[in-house]
This record gives C-alpha cells, structure tokens and sequence, in this order.
C-alpha cells in the first residue's frame, strides 16, 4: 500500500487551492495494470484520492479490460486495448509508429509518445489522457468548473455497455455503478451540453464519525449455521472457506458467491457425491455435498441445476481439512462453501433424519455501525480502518450505506504483500446522489485462517451538500415542492420520460417535468463524409419518433423514417448531394 508523500500531498494541496485562479487543477489519474495479483486502486493514495478523478480501461465491447485494477474509488473508465484477448485499442487521431507516427522521435525510454511503435496502446495509462481529454473539453465549454463540478459532469454523462458483469449494482439514486468501471464510459457530446449549461455546485459539508471501540475480527469468518430442533450443539456454527473469487467477469465466481449478509435459512438435502445429474428438485432448499471424484464445478452445477438456494462440500480424506475450491471452468449463480470432514459426516447423518434442520451462510465479523442524522446530497465517502492484524491480504473491508449499497473498499488478496493493516483510509464513490440519512455499516472480515487481529479504530468520512430531505429519499424537499408541490415522487422517477431520473434533473439543474430541460430540443443536420448526413436529436428510451422530409420547406414533408428512442439521444444517416434537404421531426 502506497501513501501520498508529504510533498506529493502539499503539491495537490496547491494544486487544487491556487490553480485556475482557485477554481483547481483537475487531475486524472490511472486506476491501474495489476488486476491479475488482486491488486486495488484503494491501494494506492494517490489514486484513490477523492479530490483527482480515477480512471479505469475498458475493451471496445464494453467489458472491462482483463489488467485494469478495480476499486470504490473509480469513477469513469475510457476504452483500452486488451491484447490478451486479442482486442485493439479504438482508432486515435494520432497516426502511430515510428515509422508514419507524427511523433517520430524514439528513445528506450521514449516518453514524449505513448505506446510509441505500437498499433494498440493498452493500459489505463491510455484511458487516463482520455478522461482528461474530454475534462479539457469541459473546461473549455466552462472555464468556471471545478473538479467537484467535473466529476459530478463525468458521473452524470456516463453509462456502461457490459450489462454481463455481475458486479454491476445500482445505488439508491438511480445511478448504475462498478468496481470495475465506475459509472462506466462518458459521453463527450452530452458532458459537454451538461457543462455548458451547468452551475456549480454549492459548498460541501463534511462529516466525521468514529468509533475507537476494538472489535477482534473472527478468524475465517464464513460460517455455515445450523439450528432447529434435534440438531447437535457441534452444528450451530461449522467454519468453512469461499471458493476463489475470480479476478475478472471472465472469471467465475464473482462477488455473488460471497455472502456479506446472511442467506435464509433453508432444509439441508444430502446428495451424495453429486457425480451425476441430480433427479432431487432442490428448489428452496441447500444441497449437502461430499468431496470426491467430480471436480467442484461440475458438483455445483449439478446442484444449482437442480434449484438448490446454495451447496456446502465436505471433505472425504480429513477431519478438519479446509480446501479453497477452484470453480473457475464456467459461471455459477449461487453461493457455495467448503467445510471438514468431521462437520460434514455429523451434518450430512442429521440432514438425513431431521426434518428440522435448517442451514445458512453467513459472514462473522467486526461490524462498526454509524447514525448519520445531517441530511445530505451524499458525493464521496471515506472509511479509515486502523487494526492489529498482521496480513492485510487475509481481510475483506465493505461500507453499507442507508440505501444497501454496498462499496467493496478491500477484497482478500492472497497475493498480497505480507503486510499489516495498521493504518488506511478507503474511498468510494459508489454513494453519490443518495441519501446521507440513516445508518451506515462497516464490516472487517477475514477470510482465511491463520493470522488474527483486531480492529482498533473505524472512522466514517461522508462529503456532500446540504439539503433538506425529510422522507430521506435524496432529493431536496424544498425542489420537490417547487417542481412538484409534493414529496411523492422519488429519485429513480422520469415524470417527463426524458430519460433523466428526478435525480439526474436535480444534481443537473433541470426542470423535472419539462422534456428535455435544460437544453433547447435541437434538430442537428451535419456532413458525416461526403456521401452522409448525420441527423441528430435528444430522444428518451422507448419513445418513438418520425423523421419526414423535403426538398421545400413550405410543401409537405414525406415521411422518411421512423426510430424508436435511446437515451441521450438518437441519429440516422442519409445520403446527401447538393440539393438543398430539410427535415422534420414528429413524436407522436
């Protein structure tokens, strides 16, 4: 883990207070290579840093990039080449190589061209000049900006294209997020209408809670829970470990597999090995495993084909064995555990005589709880975590928020450095836009045996501006009333079907019930090439729309096409001469 040096925090510090005439340097910083070793851009301060801006690499499909390191921290993300999946990076501007590249000049440490002699520039070293491309663009559209305003621009124009990716959540505003990817890809054309049109925002408050009440942190915290009546006192808590956790949305499983609350409690059915198809419907029910001939995949297929709500193996070869399974062959939709031998012959005899046993999956561990009573319009979140124990990579760090979303600040880490996790602050920006109100929850677990500790310390960093919000949904009572004359509506409502959430309109500025707002509705008819016309024009998803035409702007107008509405806006390319063409739009 890397702190930002004094000097390195002074220069930021300046940075942000003196440049632009005080308005801030905006900084964009790469979220980083180093996925593979279970690397997080937590990790590392300079990047995690809530006043610079994150940026992650995604492939040109959309799916993030197999080296990009994932985090809470990250807050946009800008496409990337992925040569080990044999994905080029999306054409540039610049022509490359050394050979035809207008940058010609190379060096063994050649820094004056990125990926100079390259056709692919990979990394989020290629994402970072993109993000900052664009807040250049932002700047120059409105040089009053500042880097709150850029990010909340950044935030409110991006969107994501992998809709596969598992880790996709969206937060109490309405706002779909990743660890991966943050709030995904901007759009240029729409950031720069927003920053256009945008006012900044107000002052932001921050607020400190902490708890310095020591909590040991359990030792391989998952937990296979048994109760009901007849059920041995041996069973009521049996240590286990989560499969390996995949690196990567290729890689199955992903944090799905991993049960932050607790599963219901379900009947036990013992299978058997499961080295065949199960006939058994385990629907509503957890299937009993024994270790044994299939691999862990195939065994927890089976049971998941078979309905099961979720699947404990046991060991066949030692009592109290704890094996990490490996179920990295294909995608698995439900939770699983390994326990012993000893437990899993006990369990496995009860599950089949008692029809009152009842199992679940839970996580033990130090769990800080903070009452946050000051009503804001949340941004980032902070979290400093101060332990005794001695393998950070043995922890999973996670904040809760009021409205369950759930930022991931550490994930176990195997691979990490043999460290302690004395002193660390984490940031998220999974929060932004919801309610500050209510209680928020850090949980510290460990999970793998061995090292111990406590938790020491656990402080809880909210930032945001004030707002007053009574029904606690976000949005700002007074804005309600003024655009509404009611609190009815919530932050995922569209009451005009713009496409822009009653949250969106809010940090915006926009007029929630007037389509479109705050930009003038604008037909655009530009040269794409010499043979096309691009027309353009904001459309919400789903509506539809007719484009007519004519070669006289006083006759009437034939239609030409019809297109069913995306947001933020849609297009159609037409073939042009030097005819004079005009066109109108219909939205019946």
């Amino acid at each position: 883990m890397s702190p930002i040096t004094e000097l390195a925090g002074n220069g930021m510090s300046n940075a942000l207070t003196f440049g632009r005439g005080g308005r801030g340097v905006i900084m964009v910083r790469a979220a980083g290579n180093n996925r593979e070793t279970g690397a997080n851009a937590n990790d590392q301060s300079y990047t995690a840093d809530p006043r610079v801006i994150t940026a992650a690499g995604v492939r040109t499909t959309g799916r993030v990039a197999s080296y990009s390191t994932p985090g809470a921290c990250v807050l946009v993300a800008a496409p990337v080449g992925d040569q080990a999946v044999g994905l080029y990076a999306p054409p540039t501007t610049d022509r490359a190589g050394a050979t035809f590249g207008y940058n010609r000049v190379q060096f063994l440490d050649d820094s004056a061209d990125y990926a100079i002699n390259s056709l692919s520039p990979d990394g989020t070293s290629f994402a970072a000049p993109q993000i900052t491309g664009l807040c250049a663009l932002l700047l120059g559209a409105n040089p009053n900006l500042t880097i709150r305003d850029v990010q909340q621009i950044l935030t409110l124009s991006a969107r994501h294209f992998d809709f596969a990716d598992r880790d996709l959540t969206t937060n109490g505003a309405g706002f779909v997020v990743s660890h991966n990817a943050g709030f995904g890809v901007p759009d240029a054309g729409l950031a720069v209408r927003l920053a256009q049109v945008w006012s900044n925002r107000p002052p932001a408050t921050v607020i400190t809670l902490v708890s310095n009440v020591t909590q040991a942190i359990p030792d391989a915290g998952f937990l296979v829970l048994a109760n009901g009546l007849d059920v041995p006192p041996g069973l009521n808590r049996i240590p286990g470990l989560m499969p390996e956790a995949g690196l990567h949305p290729d890689d199955p499983p992903g944090e799905s597999s991993r049960p932050d609350s607790p599963t219901p409690s379900y009947p036990l059915v013992f299978v058997g090995q499961a080295n065949s198809a199960l006939t058994t419907n385990l629907t509503g029910q957890a299937a009993l495993i024994q270790r044994g001939t299939s691999t862990f995949f195939d065994k927890l297929k089976r049971a998941e084909d078979a309905g099961a709500a979720f699947a404990i193996i046991y060991d066949n070869v030692a009592s109290t064995n704890l094996v990490s399974m490996s179920v990295t062959n294909g995608l698995l939709n439900i939770p699983s555990i390994f326990i012993g031998q000893t437990a899993g012959d006990v369990l496995a005899a009860n599950a089949q005589t008692n029809v009152n046993l009842r199992v679940q999956l839970t996580l033990d561990a130090a769990r800080y709880q903070f009452v946050v009573t000051n009503e804001l319009s949340c941004e980032h979140v902070s979290v400093r975590v101060q332990t005794t124990h001695n393998f950070r990579g043995d922890l999973r760090i996670t904040l809760t928020s009021p409205a369950g979303t759930r930022s991931i600040l550490q994930r176990f880490n195997p691979f990490a450095s043999s460290e302690p996790l004395a002193d660390w602050t984490y940031h998220s920006t999974h929060h932004f836009f919801e309610s500050t109100v209510g209680t928020w929850t850090v949980q510290v677990s460990d999970e793998s045996p061995g090292a111990v500790g406590s938790v020491t310390s656990v402080s809880l960093i909210v930032k945001g501006v004030p707002i007053r919000d009574s029904d606690h949904d976000g949005l700002d009572d007074e804005w309600e009333m003024a655009k509404f004359s009611t609190l009815a509506y919530g932050p995922l409502d569209d009451p005009d079907g713009d496409g822009f959430s009653n949250a969106r309109e809010q940090a915006i500025g926009s007029h929630p019930a007037q389509m479109n707002s705050p930009f003038p509705f604008a037909l655009d008819v530009s040269p794409w090439s010499a043979q096309l016309l691009r027309v353009s024009w904001p459309t919400a998803a789903g509506r539809a729309y007719e484009l007519r035409t004519n070669a006289n702007a006083t006759s009437t107008f034939a239609p030409l096409t019809n297109l069913t509405g995306r947001f933020p806006d849609g297009e159609v390319f037409l073939p042009h001469g030097s005819a004079a063409q005009f066109f109108r739009l219909r939205a019946p």
